[in-house]
């Protein structure tokens, strides 16, 4: 059934039934919206520190490359 079909549907329903219908639809929306901004903020949430260490820059990261790195050998 395409949305289409559904609105309709809902033109056909009493005037009392499109108001349900509509203030059901409504309190969905608010549902899925509230799941998506509390999911979305927990993903955000990070943790300072978590992985210090896991990384380690070596000392001579900023010296330019040897030639020997650029000409490729065959």
């Amino acid at each position: 059934m395409t949305l289409t079909d559904l609105l309709n549907e809902a033109k056909q329903l009493k005037l009392k039934e499109q108001v349900q219908l509509a203030t059901q639809l409504m309190q969905w929306v608010e549902i899925q919206l509230h799941q998506e901004t509390t999911s979305s903020t927990e993903k955000k949430s990070r943790k300072p520190g978590l992985n210090r260490g896991y990384c380690l820059i070596a000392d001579d990261f900023d010296d330019p490359l040897s030639d020997e790195f650029w000409v490729r050998k065959s």
